[in-house]
């Protein structure tokens, strides 16, 4: 009996350490004086590790650069594994594997050493193309511990000058928070708390009477966090809470996202979170995570402190029943809120709650179909299909259709649920037009955020459908598009001569389905125009080794939106 109990209880701890629960609360040991700063300046931070963003976690931290121009290290020995260049996202960069098996990325860069940038340049000449993303092996281009790899910049999304910086897990390329590999920077600063949300989470359940969500402003005296007002609370039956909070560094304005969050209630724990890791698989669950409708609505980024039935996210150590509560009359309930930064600085928020019985349910809104969050559902209405795929949603949807006539468009405008609903996954949409036209190849969906501003959502037509996918709720409508992009020119092409300068440049647009791409050639010959897709501005940087001097040239430019209308420019300039 002595040898059963042992291996009892051995089996059970063997089940404890592999849960996926016990697994993320494990510790990594991460090393701490392996690597090198990526810069030679003190780092301060305008973003960090998990700050949320729109639709998807923050990969890495943001280091302060101020302009561009600065030099980028490699922080240890490895080589070049990748480079990628995009007129959006990261912009120019760098990716170096590391033999300790991880990876550095450096992103928003100006341009890279002498001998990667003439590898980069030749490469961009013999396909044609600006944008590419290439792979590398091991022996292409070493690099050392303290190298100069790059020079930092401004380009893809970047909303201003700064270094983009990562350390993944080669293996799993899960970007990891480089604020626990032991980098300089100083933060004796705690996170700070604005404001706390309470979730009525059924029919049966209220928050001072009401069932909805409320908002408790916040403020802070003696060391602690108060509910501003001490106002008395009530709650009754299952609720779960949200809390909008910010971490701070030492000498940076940045909002920069929280390391840990702890709810316990009466001293239980019900919520802990810890963001150390992530997948970019699932960064898309951060619509789950925080409140989307307050993201929408007011830019307002929430941690929520419960979980929706189908949230996957792997950071969470641990929930009592997905961390929602069930308030009992009777009972007065301490509720502590816990925010941690990577240096263990605290902000911490206490309240008091009183709970009353549930009397009668409230009264639900009207709905059009019940969508489950796990299974495939369809939805079909007149001149409207929609398909969803499974584990589209993160809760069951009461789902919500409407439409109205409207003479832009060439079909009706199609209200499909609520724009503050997500969806995570895209799933198909099909609306057929209300009116005869012409080019069906010049046809698209457009979601219309407002009555000037609409997003190209694509389409083909088939069989009488316009047809495509998205992963957005809205309003919906069929746009055509038959008008040619923009072309207006920055530079001064009346000037009898450019030798002075160092580039010509152009703003694109496209108002309504989007620039698709660009070609540019002088003298007949193809030239490396560069596009900064967030300020709409195409430009084409002198070139001594692929373009003679002294004489009269030739420039051609192309531009093509997304359904195929074309705008042209020609001139002649003395360079």
């Amino acid at each position: 009996m002595k040898h059963i109990k042992t291996n009892i209880i051995t089996f059970l701890s063997i089940l404890f350490f592999l849960s996926p629960n016990s697994l993320s609360a494990q510790q990594k040991n991460y090393p701490k004086n392996y690597f090198r700063s990526p810069v030679d300046f003190t780092i301060t931070l305008s973003g960090n590790f998990a700050e949320l963003r729109n639709n998807h976690f923050h990969s890495g931290i943001d280091i302060r650069t101020f302009t561009t121009g600065k030099k980028v290290y490699a922080i240890a020995d490895g080589f070049v594994s990748r480079i990628k260049i995009s007129a959006g996202g990261y912009g120019k960069a760098i990716y170096i594997d590391h033999p300790n098996g991880y990876t550095s990325v450096y992103g928003h860069l100006d341009g890279f050493n002498k001998t990667i940038n003439e590898f980069v340049k030749a490469h961009q000449y013999s396909k044609n193309t600006f944008e590419f993303d290439l792979n590398f092996k091991k022996g292409r281009f070493p690099v050392k511990k303290g190298e100069i790899i790059a020079i930092s910049g401004n380009t893809g999304s970047s909303a201003g000058p700064h270094l983009h910086f990562e350390i993944r897990d080669t293996k799993s390329e899960h970007p990891l928070n480089p604020l626990l590999f032991g980098f300089k920077i100083k933060d004796t600063t705690p996170p700070k708390i604005f404001n706390l949300y309470v979730y009525p989470m059924d029919s049966l359940s209220s928050v001072n009477g009401k069932n909805t969500r409320q908002k408790f402003p916040v403020t802070y005296y003696n060391n602690a966090y108060h509910l501003k007002g001490d106002p008395k609370i009530i709650l009754s039956g299952n609720i779960g809470f949200g809390i909008q909070v910010n971490d701070y560094l030492d000498n940076t304005w940045g909002k920069c996202g929280i390391y840990k969050m702890k709810v316990k209630v009466n001293d239980s724990l019900l919520t802990d979170y810890t963001f150390k890791e992530f997948s970019f698989d699932e960064s898309r669950y951060i619509n789950s995570h925080m409140d989307y409708s307050l993201n929408i609505k007011e830019k307002r980024r929430i941690h929520k402190c419960f979980k929706e039935p189908n949230n996957k996210l792997s950071m969470y150590n641990y929930f009592s029943n997905s961390g929602i509560y069930n308030f009992k009359a009777g009972t007065r309930y301490k509720i502590d809120f816990l925010a941690y930064d990577t240096k263990n600085n605290l902000a911490k928020l206490r309240m008091y709650a009183q709970a009353k019985e549930p009397s009668q349910a409230f009264k639900q809104s009207d709905f059009n179909q019940l969508l489950s969050c796990t299974n495939e559902n369809i939805f079909k209405k007149d001149e409207l299909e929609l398909k969803f795929p499974t584990n589209s949603f993160y809760s069951d949807i009461k789902f919500k259709y409407s439409k109205k006539a409207d003479s832009t468009y060439l079909s009706d405008i199609h209200s499909i649920h609520k724009r503050t609903t997500p969806v995570h996954t895209y799933y198909t949409i099909a609306i057929k037009p209300n009116r005869t036209f012409k080019n069906e190849n010049k046809l698209f969906i457009a979601t219309i955020e407002e009555p000037d501003k609409i997003s190209n959502v694509g389409g083909a037509y088939i069989n009488g459908w316009v047809k495509s996918k998205t992963n957005v709720f809205g309003d919906f409508a069929i746009v055509q598009d038959t008008i040619p992009p923009t072309v207006k020119p920055r530079t001064n092409f009346k000037l009898k001569n450019l030798s002075v300068r160092d580039k010509i440049s152009f703003t694109i647009k496209d108002e309504l389905s989007g620039i698709k791409n660009y070609k540019g050639t002088i003298d007949g010959k193809w030239v490396l125009f560069e596009f900064d897709a967030k300020n709409n501005h195409l430009f084409y940087k002198f070139d001594k080794k692929r373009l003679l001097p002294n004489r009269k040239h030739d420039l051609n430019l192309e531009v093509t939106d997304k359904l195929g209308n074309k705008t042209k420019f020609q001139t002649k300039f003395f360079w």
